[in-house]
């Protein structure tokens, strides 16, 4: 009997040590977030300071009092802060514009919501968005695939949803996934940001609705009139 009791209490032991802990392994991602969350915001701190070019990792380190090898673990350049911090924003933006997006019974006056409240943020955080840009540009890798439950924290998963919904009613081509036609958009969007970043006095609101007739009528002189607008299909 001292013997069994005494081989489970090992055996439990050995359990543990082998077996993953649930609530540890959220502690763990808990902590990741909050960490990811704190170099961001810091970082953001300093960019709107001093410029992005000016500011460093160490200085990022520095400021969140964390050591550089913290702050490489969780972002291997500013880059990646900046564009960390930019996709937080885009999800919570997701969450908070869904209601208003939901009223809106077809596609284009769905779109205009989400990249009407884009271009307001981008025009508050315009200095920002060049070398995010450019990263993104830079970073043509294939996104890892994630959950249906997980966090939409990308235009382009915005993009799908609307897209999809498109297709359901029948306004959009369904030949092509979702997925695929909102990483199409995506392009176009990120063309219409880079022509309002390098060229002066235009107005991005128009060049989102410019890009968006695009997508949804082509670029044929079947679809635009005489006076120059698109004809409605």
């Amino acid at each position: 009997m001292i013997f069994c009791t005494a081989f489970n209490f090992k055996r439990r032991l050995l359990l543990q040590n082998i077996m993953p802990d649930p609530d540890l392994a959220g502690r763990r991602a808990r902590k990741q977030i909050r960490t990811q969350a704190l170099l961001a915001e810091t970082a953001i701190s300093l960019f709107e300071a001093h410029g992005f070019d000016a500011v460093t990792m160490e200085q990022i380190a520095a400021r969140a009092d964390v050591a550089k090898g913290t702050l490489y673990n969780h972002f291997a350049t500013k880059e990646a802060v900046l564009a960390h911090w930019i996709h937080a924003q885009l999800e919570a933006d997701l969450v908070r514009l869904q209601p208003r997006i939901a009223r809106q019974i077809a596609f284009v006056p769905a779109l205009s919501v989400l990249l009407d409240a884009s271009a307001a943020w981008c025009e508050k955080h315009g200095t920002l968005l060049l070398p995010y840009v450019r990263f993104r540009f830079l970073s043509l890798t294939p996104a890892p695939e994630r959950d249906d439950d997980a966090p939409k924290a990308d235009m382009t998963d915005g993009f799908a949803l609307l897209i999809a919904k498109g297709q359901a009613s029948g306004e959009l081509r369904d030949d092509l996934p979702a997925a695929h036609l909102a990483a199409l958009f995506h392009h176009l969007y990120l063309g219409a940001l880079m022509r309002w970043l390098t060229l002066p006095g235009l107005k991005l609101k128009r060049e989102f609705a410019a890009v968006t007739d695009l997508f949804v009528n082509g670029a044929s002189r079947s679809t635009i009139s005489a006076g120059g607008k698109a004809r409605k299909s």
